[in-house]
């Protein structure tokens, strides 16, 4: 059973000896209930605060609180690209907050406060003119911001969606590796830092050296392992490879028949089970 706390407060929902209250008053370890549900005048019943916490008929009405992870867990589960991005997300806020970085006017970096987050700046100012320096929404901004005052830093990863590796990789450099990959289909297995150092020369020769972010060589073969499951690509048997390769695109799934005699399904596995015909006594192999 899942252990919380709730404050003893006057509305608080209880049960109590067998019937439903509503904590009227508290005065000292005196507590007022009123009994919830009663047509006419509200039947009230006095009760020690003792009485009340240590009777085995006592309970909490008040639904359970939702639980949630400890900040410190959410923040310890950062891969160090998504902590790096969580850092500049959390100064972009604290500018709106505060006017500053890193969140306070002692710690002021060049040229802070902005004009546009000086003191005395409307908060919709801000959200609007940060709005525009991240390109997202206004509304998104403030939810950051309400996150991030909060449960803090560890609220704007609650908030976010969760994405995999690759939905978190620049679109750019997953489409070159896609490309990559699928011109090793027929090849011997390749080795994934050749891999990715090809990814990247393509990158710079079409798009220009700097302008693709690369991931880390770390991030890197995570994502060559996320996006060549189930295509033997850094396996050894290349014939292996164009067996996948060559074999159906869609999914497999259960054939579902429109007419009689429509799907056949035949079995060529031979048993190692043999029986005697009855009438010519010869053994007969099973299919």
């Amino acid at each position: 059973m899942t252990e919380w706390t709730t404050t003893l407060r006057p509305g608080l929902p209880i049960s109590f000896d067998g019937e439903q209250f509503t904590v009227a008053e508290i005065e000292g370890r005196r507590i007022l209930l009123r009994q919830s549900g009663l047509a006419g005048p509200p039947k009230l019943r006095p009760v020690d605060i003792s009485v009340l916490l240590f009777h085995p008929t006592t309970a909490v009405l008040a639904p359970v609180p939702k639980e949630e992870t400890a900040a410190e867990a959410v923040l310890s589960g950062l891969a160090d690209e998504e902590d790096d991005e969580l850092t500049v997300k959390v100064q972009h806020l604290q500018e709106v907050l505060t006017g500053y970085r890193l969140g306070d006017a002692a710690l002021a970096l060049e040229g802070e406060p902005r004009a546009d987050f000086a003191p005395g700046k409307p908060m919709l100012h801000r959200y609007a003119v940060k709005a525009a320096e991240l390109r997202v929404g206004v509304s998104t901004v403030r939810r950051w911001t309400a996150a991030l005052k909060k449960s803090g830093p560890a609220g704007l990863v609650m908030d976010r969606p969760v994405r995999s590796v690759v939905e978190r990789a620049d679109p750019r450099w997953v489409e070159m590796a896609e490309s990559v990959l699928k011109a090793k289909v027929k090849a011997s297995c390749p080795v994934r830092g050749l891999i990715l150092t090809e990814i990247e020369e393509q990158l710079v020769r079409e798009h220009g050296k700097g302008t693709v972010p690369l991931p880390a060589r770390t991030m890197g073969y995570e994502l060559l392992r996320q996006m060549s499951k189930g295509t033997n690509a850094f396996e050894d048997s290349t014939k292996g490879k164009r067996s996948i390769a060559d074999g159906p695109q869609g999914t497999y799934g259960r054939l579902r028949a429109t007419r009689p005699g429509e799907y056949v399904v035949l079995d060529t596995n031979s048993l190692d089970v043999f029986a005697m015909e009855p009438v010519t006594c010869r053994w007969c192999a099973a299919s």
